[in-house]
């Protein structure tokens, strides 16, 4: 299958797929139909410590509603990916005020001129840490939304060349915390050559600029990256690996530079087995985390994940929503198995954070989580995870240990009913004894697929 004809799952790091697309001419893309995928669920929740404390556990019995998608779209015009979730949690004992919650990542390219003129737009709502230090309750959290979009002008040289401008506006918000708030302003240039069926480079240059809401004269910057791309598509390898060199200039300072590296590889060792690896060596900062995940190669699509909270916890729980940047090492891999009743997806990673104006949260971090579906017969599953998770700070007294184990059962009673129990067991071990926790959950749901 030549590469440039075809948009691949595996090479989808946001910026250089629009590019990518722009290269295709071998192969026609077929037209396909919005496709909608939903379920509609009520559950009922009892944790035995909501407040996630040392001592004096609070019990809490939960009553939440939930509804959950999946969209997706592809045209010669438009291709789009959505999925989200909204719950309304009824605390039934009041030891929190009820609320509502939504989950939300989505892309979208639209082609206005083909090989011309494009506008893209990706937005990433999630549920993060007010204080990350303290335990991830529900009086703990706020939305954070990342919203970017623009358009993206390209060029052909030739047969084998193609020239991409993109243009592009970030948007950062936080519920509670303010200073977070930013508005972020790029350009980037790329020039693509082909280099057979399977192989491409990409020259990139690129400029942005950060302005804080509240505190600019502390926090806003100048980021410039200059960087070379590899991809290559084969039967069973897909490879994604960006090289070059990264400035950042805050105001009112010094500025700082270095190497850049980001790199994705997906191999199919077998029919029903994928390898992956991704690693950097890059700035970053909390906005860019965010956004970046939507789309990211590997993502998972399906929002019924047996890994998934329950309750609440962060898609990250090492990400500080503060407006600081950061200079990130980063390795993580993936193992995902797909037979006829089993079905196994392992994660284990590490990762490095140094902040560039305030070192208080470097830390390292390094974790593993493993989640797992069998059908023991044509209607009823059993589902597994178990999570690892370990912080450890580098400037500041403070180590945490995070284990989540849990098990559930899933029944479908028909094409569009089914139900589920599943129970989680939560604990953090922490060199501050007061961060100590012990939660258990059950859980029990009845569902509505459409």
């Amino acid at each position: 299958m030549d590469m440039f004809g075809h948009r691949t799952r595996h090479i989808r790091f946001a910026r250089q797929r629009v590019l990518c697309a722009a290269l295709a001419a071998a192969l026609p893309v077929g037209a396909q139909a919005a496709r909608l995928e939903y379920d509609v669920s009520l559950r009922y929740m009892h944790s035995d410590n909501i407040v996630l404390q040392a001592a004096d556990e609070i019990s809490e019995d939960i009553l939440s509603p939930q509804v959950r998608f999946v969209l997706s779209h592809d045209s010669s015009a438009l291709t789009t990916r959505l999925r989200g979730n909204v719950q309304h949690l009824d605390y039934m004992d009041d030891v929190y005020e009820d609320d509502t919650r939504g989950e939300f990542s989505g892309e979208l390219e639209w082609t206005v001129l083909p090989d011309r003129l494009m506008f893209y737009a990706r937005d990433s709502l999630s549920e993060q840490s007010v204080d990350s230090l303290a335990a991830f309750t529900p009086g703990n959290q706020q939305k954070i939304n990342v919203f970017e979009g623009g358009p993206t002008l390209m060029a052909r040289f030739g047969e084998n060349m193609r020239g991409q401008l993109d243009l592009r506006y970030t948007n950062s918000w936080a519920e509670e915390t303010e200073t977070f708030n930013s508005d972020r302003y790029s350009a980037a240039a790329r020039l693509a050559r082909a280099l057979g069926a399977t192989d491409a480079l990409v020259f990139n240059v690129e400029a942005s600029q950060t302005e804080y809401d509240t505190i600019a004269e502390l926090y806003n910057y100048k980021r410039y990256d200059a960087y070379v791309t590899y991809l290559s598509q084969l039967s069973k390898l897909s490879v994604d690996i960006s090289a070059g060199y990264s400035r950042l200039k805050p105001e009112g300072v010094d500025g700082t530079s270095s190497a850049l590296f980001r790199g994705y590889a997906g191999w199919e060792v077998a029919p029903r087995s994928q390898l992956s690896a991704r690693a950097s060596y890059q700035f970053g900062d909390a906005s860019q985390d965010l956004i970046q995940r939507v789309g990211a190669p590997g993502e998972p699509t399906d929002p019924g994940d047996p890994g998934g909270p329950i309750v609440g916890q962060p898609g990250d729980p090492n990400l500080q929503i503060i407006p600081d940047t950061f200079k990130q090492r980063r390795l993580s891999l993936g193992y995902e198995f797909t037979g006829e009743r089993l079905s196994v997806l392992a994660e284990p990673y590490f990762e490095q954070l140094r902040y560039i104006r305030d070192d208080s949260f470097d830390a390292d971090n390094s974790g593993i989580s493993v989640s797992a579906r069998y059908g023991l017969t044509a209607r009823l599953s059993l589902t597994g995870v178990a999570q690892r998770y370990k912080r450890e700070f580098t400037n500041i007294a403070r180590d945490d240990t995070d284990t989540i184990l849990g098990a559930g059962l899933a029944m479908r009673f028909s094409r569009h009913w089914g139900a589920q129990f599943d129970y989680r067991h939560r604990k953090r071990d922490s060199s501050i004894g007061s961060q100590d926790y012990v939660e258990n959950v059950v859980v029990l749901s009845v569902t509505y697929y459409r």
